[in-house]
């Protein structure tokens, strides 16, 4: 067996740069994927999302990093690591696809003594379900013959090969030599572990998530009762932050991507009645048809030309996946409106143009949305605001252009800024 080989089941936004993170640890890793396109790109040294750090795979590909969509390295592993797409079906329950295909493919290579990490974030006792499924389809008696332990990834999209070496790292084996081996596999790149059962760490990894969809939304909720008294809820939360030590409001935004979406689905599938987590999704996935009706409570939406600025679901990253910009889109489409895309960094949608130059985009705009707050548009916005007619009606949920209002028009920014003039 090769010393410090890993094998990582899935080389998406997770398993890419763990794999690349072991590497420049001195492991060999085996990527395994299975779209043949992206393991020949991966080969070539091409990076397929924005990641920081990403020049780490020129540095290690064909070295000590292998992409390949043969799942024979396994048997020449120590350690499986499985980085999966967990989605949930179109009544929210859990899909287990991915797990089933990795584990019917894997179990002929698997030899004793190998240790398992379920990386993906998962529902309750998955892990037990993967336990089960091995000992179905092997000889190995799992907690025995080879080891088991569901370890979440914590970090940041976009910018997960540095986190990667700060965060510490939940350890959840399906029994204590289980959770030891993963510990020691964590050591191995100096990342300290916390040690637990596999059925709490997976609910430690789902309420993380959920308490920080739930504040999102309870943020989002307070800016429509703000908005119902005319009052701007980004002057309200400084009043309450500021100097106070039990502040800490947040401030809203539109709270999406593929994790927050979906694991408040994981908790209340087995229990109907967690009415905060449902009335979260609610609040947070209304949000977009909320940020449209106050417009068109000012102007007429038919046939004017709307531009959105931002795809992905969160800053400077490339993912568009469950992107509330895209139901801003469906919206405003509904209102006959005439939609423009931008993103600095999503170069494609499937169903319309995405354009790239900013000045293109912003020619002729009756109203613009800020859907995602990147960098580029914070830096920008003078520019984008000397490019719009003063009539443009500006939609700035996350405030990038600092007017402290939801809802202005590009003529109340120049008011605003001669009486700043004057003072």
């Amino acid at each position: 067996m090769i010393k410090k080989a890993v094998s990582i089941i899935g080389i998406g936004r997770v398993g890419l740069p763990l794999a690349l993170v072991l590497a420049e640890h001195g492991y060999i890793a085996y990527g395994i994927g299975r779209n043949q396109d992206r393991i020949e790109n991966l080969k070539k040294g091409k990076m397929p999302f924005i990641e920081e750090g990403s020049d780490l795979l020129k540095k290690h590909v064909n070295k000590r990093f292998f992409p390949t969509t043969s799942y024979e390295p396994i048997k020449e592993s120590k350690i499986i690591i499985l980085t999966l797409g967990t989605p949930i079906d179109e009544n929210m329950n859990p899909v287990f696809d991915q797990i089933n295909e990795a584990v019917n493919k894997m179990v002929s290579y698997l030899r004793k003594g190998q240790m398992i990490i379920l990386r993906s974030t998962v529902s309750p006792r998955t892990t037990i379900y993967v336990k089960d499924r091995i000992e179905m389809l092997s000889k190995f008696k799992v907690g025995r013959d080879i080891y088991l332990a569901f370890c979440p990834e914590r970090i940041a999209e976009g910018n997960a090969i540095r986190e990667m070496k700060t965060i510490p790292q939940i350890i959840g084996g399906i029994n204590e030599i289980s959770s030891k081996k993963a510990e020691d596999f964590f050591d191995s790149f100096n990342v300290k572990s916390f040690l637990t059962d596999s059925t709490t760490a997976e609910l430690a990894k789902l309420f993380t998530n959920m308490y920080r969809y739930i504040s999102f939304a309870i943020s989002n909720e307070f800016m429509v009762i703000a908005e119902s008294f005319n009052r701007n809820i980004h002057e309200i939360v400084n009043l309450v932050n500021n100097g106070y030590k039990r502040g800490g409001l947040a401030l809203p935004g539109l709270t999406a991507g593929p994790c927050l979406f979906k694991d408040g689905f994981f908790l209340i599938n087995e229990n109907p009645f967690l009415d905060l987590i449902t009335a979260s999704w609610k609040v947070n996935e209304s949000l977009p048809l909320f940020l449209i009706k106050k417009i068109r409570e000012r102007v007429s939406l038919k046939n004017k030309k709307v531009l959105i600025l931002g795809l992905a679901f969160k800053p400077e990253i490339d993912d568009i996946r469950e992107s509330l910009s895209f139901k801003l889109r469906k919206g405003l489409l509904k209102e006959h409106a005439k939609v423009i895309l931008h993103d600095p960094f999503v170069k494609v949608y499937p169903q319309q143009e995405v354009i790239s130059n900013l000045d293109k985009a912003l020619k002729n705009v009756d109203v613009l949305f800020i859907a995602t707050r990147h960098k580029v548009y914070q830096r920008s916005k003078n520019q984008i605001l000397k490019k719009l007619n003063k009539r443009v009606y500006v939609c700035d949920i996350w405030n990038i252009f600092g007017i402290n209002k939801l809802i202005f028009t590009v003529n109340q920014v120049n008011i605003l800024k001669k009486s700043k003039n004057k003072k």
